[in-house]
Parts: structure tokens; sequence; C-alpha cells
């Protein structure tokens, strides 16, 4: 992908590229509608990718099949205190699947012109870019999994604390992302209320201290505290080998999102509800903020094919990969 990137700088701009890099797109195995609260999330770096080559230049420039990708790139160099950059940008990584381009985007950028950064500052440094770029408050799982995932493995974030660990992952296991046909619109959707209620309801309360009791009947603030139980359950279930559990996580993880959370829509059900009965499905649920977007499925790599074969909706199937900032001394 690296080389893409540099052989489409070389077209564009007739010249050779100072620095190439990439970083890999990512999916929430669980953990959904908690980051912003401090919860636990569980992302893992994903084999696909966005590469970006780069040099200097006296204004900054992009190609790119993105238009929104310049105010990105501009972004990280911002935050880094880099000076103007022309660049070029190939991937293989679909934008709007939930598979987190953007984040993948200012990765790589990030990379390119810093390599020597620390993972865990490259992530914030890309968070405070994203920010910046759109406006919008995002979290720092995204770019935390791009910049840090690894091979055989998950990443297991405390949004708190920012404190993480690595977690194997089962080579035999593939992670599918179904898309469901349906976009969705945040910003003319109920998103920002289900955020503002759910950390109104959480108050100043710390979520990973909190049990199911604490919740009483406020489903928002349920579907928080369950989720974070979740988590810790599926990653003991990881390390135990535990494999039909881990799929009936996904499933009430997909129930409490849509009954708790109410973020759910019929066809994310339909399209989830047609994954579990495909072959070799362990679980499924709806990911990232609903309203649309996609389902994931933990699905038996050797039945992989004949589980996409047996859905209607496009299927993309992913293993883990090495974060643009791996670093494999952390345990």
């Amino acid at each position: 992908m690296k080389s893409r990137a540099e052989v489409r700088f070389r077209a564009e701009y007739d010249a050779a590229p100072v620095w190439s890099a990439q970083a890999p797109g990512r999916v929430n195995l669980i953990g959904e509608h908690v980051d912003y609260a401090g919860g636990l999330v569980l992302p893992a770096a994903v084999d696909r990718y966005v590469a970006v080559a780069g040099a200097p230049a006296a204004e900054w420039e992009l190609r790119s099949d993105s238009e929104a990708g310049l105010r990105y790139v501009q972004a990280v160099g911002v935050v880094l205190a880099a000076p103007p950059q022309r660049c070029a940008v190939e991937a293989d990584l679909p934008v709007g699947g939930g598979l987190s381009s953007s984040a993948a985007l200012l990765v790589a950028t990030a990379a390119g012109l810093e390599p020597g950064l620390d993972g865990k500052d490259a992530a914030l440094a890309c968070q405070k870019a994203e920010q910046q770029a759109t406006g919008v408050r995002v979290g720092i799982m995204d770019q935390f999994a791009s910049a840090l995932g690894r091979v055989g493995h998950a990443v297991l974030i405390n949004c708190l604390s920012l404190a993480y660990s690595y977690v194997p992952f089962p080579d035999d296991l593939a992670i599918a992302v179904i898309d469901s046909g349906q976009r969705h619109d945040l910003a003319n959707s109920p998103y920002n209320a289900r955020r503002d209620g759910a950390v109104a309801a959480l108050g100043d309360r710390v979520l990973i201290n909190l049990k199911p009791a604490d919740a009483g009947d406020e489903p928002l603030l349920r579907h928080m505290i369950t989720e974070t139980a979740r988590v810790r359950e599926f990653v003991d279930c990881l390390r135990a080998g535990q494999r039909k559990r881990l799929g009936q996580l996904l499933n009430e993880s997909h129930a409490s999102l849509r009954d708790d959370f109410q973020v759910s829509t019929a066809r994310l059900d339909e399209v989830a509800q047609a994954a579990r009965a495909a072959p070799g499905c362990l679980g499924a649920r709806l990911m990232g903020a609903g309203f649309g977007g996609s389902v994931l499925a933990l699905v038996e790599s050797a039945q992989a094919t004949a589980f996409s074969a047996a859905l209607s909706a496009p299927v993309l199937i992913c293993h883990t990969a090495d974060g643009a900032f791996a670093q494999t001394g952390v345990t």
C-alpha cells in the first residue's frame, strides 16, 4: 500500500516523495458508546490501510480520492508543527464503512511526518487534529487502535486513564464487517441526544466502578454499565478460549444497544440476525454510532467464504494487524 501511495505521488507531482507511511483501519470488537464516558473498549487494528506519501512544499496540497482529506492531513501537520507538505493518498480501506478511515489517514500522516513519535502521543495528536478538522469532540479509540494495534491481538483501552494492554486474538477467527446499506447521518439523528443523555445520567461517577444495580431505571446508564461488564467478560473469554460465549456477548451487546441505548434500526437488526444464521458465525452486533452503518460478526476463518455467500449484503473479511506505531514491548 505504501508503494501505491509513492507511485501516485510520482504521477501527480512528477517528483519523488521524501517520506511514506501507512496506518490500518480498526474495528471495535465490543465496548460501544462507552468511550466518551471513560469506559473500557476493545478495538483491533485490521488489515485494510490508508497510505500517505509526501514531501515538504510551499503550501499544503493533497491528491486523494477523498475531498475531505486535505483538512485532515493539514490538521495533523499543524498539531505536530510540521512545515507544509504536498501529499498523495492511496487506500484499500473503504470510506464510510465503519473502519475509521479518517483516523487511519491521520495516523498515517503522523507516522510519515514524525515516525519516532511515541504511539500514545501520536494517537493523542491525531485525536486533537481530528477535532480541529471536524469540530466534533471525537474520542481516542479510533486513533489509538490505528496507532498501537498489534497483529494477533486486540487492544484493551481504559478510556479514562488511557492505560492499555494487548489481548491475544485467535488466528482462526475472522472479523466480518457487513454493510447494512443504510447510511447514517449522525448530525440529523438522535445520536447527540443519546450521548448527552448518557453523560448526564453518569454525572460525576466513574463508569468502570459502577455495578448494574447502580443504573436504577435509567436505560442509557444501564447500557454503559452492562457494556463495560461485557468488555471485561469478553477479554476473559478470549484468554480462556470460550468462543461460544464470545458470540453470546456480541448478541447481548446488540440487544442492549437496541433496547437500552436505542441506536439500532430495523435494518441493522435484520442484518445482525441474518449474520447469526450464516455458516461459521459466533455472534453479531451493530457497530459504531448506530442509526445505520455496519454490523460486526465474529466468524470461523475456515467458513468465511460460506458466511459471505450466505448474506445478501456486502461483507468485508478482516484480520488483526499492526498499528502504525505498534510497540512490541507493551504487554
